[in-house]
């Protein structure tokens, strides 16, 4: 029997051998799939992890365009503002100046040649009527006579000169100070751009 025994030990640790075979094979192959599925799983994690660094490097970019969008505006909206301040204080100095030239000795004269351009400039009729502010109604008087015309005072005629209207022509003529100031300002602003946002 021992011959028996024998060969049942052999099938035994042949069957044993076979199972073991076996199973390292099945532990191989569960291994590789884990290894497989391992590196699946950090290979999609790198992935999504590449997404959201991008998704939150765009979100910062957006972010920051914005920012320095809204700085660049709150600069050029400064500088602009600070500029308009510059022509504002320039045209106040110039209206100053106007008012102390209205107040001269020269503003007569240039009444009087104001009256003469407009006359060339259109023929004064009897029924025509020189506009002046509250300031040169003496003057305009003195205007007014020497031409045969009427005078009246205009409220909006602040910094002087003057203007003349033509009824039966319906023209109007415009020697104020006050619109060559305001025609010298939107030049000034219209020929330096940088003044506009």
């Amino acid at each position: 029997m021992p011959e028996v025994q024998d060969r049942i030990e052999k099938l035994g640790n042949s069957i044993l051998s076979d199972a073991q075979k076996k199973a390292e094979e099945i532990i191989s192959k569960a291994q590789q799939q884990a290894d497989e599925l391992t590196e699946q799983a950090r290979e999609q994690y790198r992935r999504s992890e590449e997404n959201e660094v991008a998704l939150d490097r765009q979100k910062t970019h957006t972010l920051y365009a914005k920012e320095l969008s809204k700085s660049d505006f709150a600069a050029h909206k400064s500088v602009l503002a600070h500029r308009c301040g510059l022509v504002d204080s320039l045209f106040e100095d110039i209206k100053n100046k106007l008012e102390e030239f209205a107040k001269s000795d020269k503003y007569n004269d240039f009444m009087t040649a104001l009256a003469e351009k407009a006359d060339k400039e259109q023929a004064f009729s009897k029924d025509c009527v020189i506009n002046v502010g509250r300031n040169d109604n003496q003057l305009a008087d003195d205007i007014a006579q020497k031409y045969g015309i009427s005078v009246a005072v205009d409220r909006n005629i602040e910094l002087g000169g003057l203007s003349v209207y033509y009824p039966s022509e319906n023209i109007y003529i415009d020697y104020t100070l006050d619109l060559a100031l305001e025609q010298e300002r939107k030049a000034f602003v219209a020929g330096h751009g940088e003044l506009s946002l």
